[in-house]
């Protein structure tokens, strides 16, 4: 699995559903903070859609691997 293919997923996932602007969102955005502003419930999301695209379980994880895509599509390109 690409890590790049999973960033673009990962993005495209963010924008369509979790409405984030894709103009303010690049790889190494901070997802929580000021620019994007997700928040817990948020992660919920991301943490169902690694589990269902990916098998991925990313439950109980330190906050850091959320920090951006990139932290994120490292894990489950890690785990997958």
């Amino acid at each position: 699995m690409e890590k790049t293919e999973v960033q673009a997923k990962l993005k495209d996932f963010f924008m369509s559903n979790l409405g984030v602007d894709g103009d303010v969102l690049k790889y190494d955005t901070a997802l929580f903070g000021d620019e994007v502003g997700l928040d817990s419930v948020d992660s919920l999301e991301i943490i169902s859609f690694a589990d269902d695209e990916y098998g991925v379980s990313m439950t109980g994880l330190p906050k850091e691997t959320f920090y951006s895509i990139d932290t994120i599509a490292d894990y489950i390109v890690k785990n997958a």
